[in-house]
């Protein structure tokens, strides 16, 4: 059965808003512009008439605000969250989802932090007190993580690429602040019958078995039928997952493929390092969902997710559409808000 794929071109009329002072109001009042625009897509038509709810400051590793997260509400009732930047070196509208927030999942874990971190793409800390930890509540060497990080910015690569996001996301702030009525036109494909996998020891292996989940529903039906326990298990073990979750960024390809080697396929997987918007096109059009891994850290992920889509529009805003391994709904992210990502491509062959 071939992939279904969903496409749409959308023509809408904004008035844009004026700039506002307020710091915190000026980039909350573009991510409401953008939950204006974002509702005359299908899939986001109870996004009409939301509400701003409860709004979270971020934190970057300068402690410096960097984005806040808004939980939007209509009718009294939680119907989904956007991220807005801070910072006008990053772009606008970082993630969005009609699912669970990070802080949500956060507090079903049983944290309730007194600082909020956001590191790009989907890695998101929490501190308490002296205590600082993952979403799962895995403690984080934070002083150890800041030094980590000024090493990672004097990569020659991240320079480059954090200096041309910068100017790429001028030009959209500067459409959002735009007071001209706008025409603008969406395209997205997401591909369809990717399993929804819940994290279990680790998310690299449960990023990758959705993955394997898919083609073994087309045509390579050799995989365990037990997604969610039986292949993340052998996968965790293939990529020697360490009992905390963490997973050696050199060994999610390999573990990959031994899996696929036992049950009889070729070695499918590849890797993808300094991840491109070309990357996500080729695999994406081609049908093809892959494991993405954003990093602070020259060795272990900090965060695997699975891609099925993208969403661009005629702002130059283009997303990825992904599964997090956090809960079973679709999230959104702005391609690129991160300082490193791997992408690990998976090719039947």
């Amino acid at each position: 059965m071939k992939a279904r794929y969903t496409f749409l071109v959308l023509v809408i009329f904004i008035c844009a808003v004026s700039p506002v002072m307020a710091k915190n109001s000026a980039n909350t009042d573009i991510a409401m512009k953008f939950v204006q625009r974002i509702s005359e897509i299908q899939e986001f038509n109870e996004w009409k008439n939301a509400t701003k709810g409860k709004i979270l400051e971020l934190y970057d590793l300068d402690e410096n605000v960097n984005a806040y997260i808004l939980e939007l509400t209509k009718d009294g009732k939680y119907i989904g969250y956007i991220v807005v930047s801070a910072k006008r070196t990053n772009y606008p509208i970082l993630e969005f989802s009609k699912g669970k927030s990070p802080t949500m999942i956060a507090k079903e874990t049983g944290i309730e932090p007194d600082r909020h971190y956001y590191l790009g793409g989907t890695i998101y800390l929490f501190k308490k007190g002296a205590k600082c930890s993952d979403i799962f509540g895995r403690e984080v060497n934070l002083s150890a993580l800041k030094a980590g990080s000024k090493d990672i910015l004097k990569n020659e690569e991240v320079k480059r690429r954090l200096e041309r996001r910068a100017l790429e996301a001028e030009t959209i702030w500067k459409a959002y602040e735009s007071s001209a009525n706008q025409i603008i036109t969406y395209y997205e494909i997401m591909i369809k019958g990717v399993p929804a996998l819940l994290w279990k020891r680790g998310c690299t292996p449960t990023a990758s078995a959705m993955v394997l989940g898919y083609w073994d529903q087309k045509g390579y039906p050799n995989f365990p039928n037990d997604y969610q326990n039986k292949l993340i298990d052998e996968l965790a073990d293939a990529m020697g997952t360490w009992n905390n979750g963490y997973t050696s960024q050199w060994q999610v390809s390999g573990g990959i493929n031994k899996v696929c080697n036992k049950y009889g396929y070729g070695n499918w997987a590849s890797d993808v390092w300094w991840v491109t918007w070309d990357t996500v096109l080729s695999e994406i059009n081609s049908y093809r969902p892959f494991v993405l891994t954003f990093v602070l850290h020259n060795e272990y992920t900090w965060h695997s997710v699975t891609v099925i889509g993208y969403l661009i529009d005629s702002s130059n805003n283009k997303f990825i559409s992904l599964y997090n391994t956090w809960d079973t709904s679709v999230h959104y992210i702005a391609f690129g808000s991160w300082f490193g990502a791997n992408a690990h491509k998976v090719i039947p062959r």
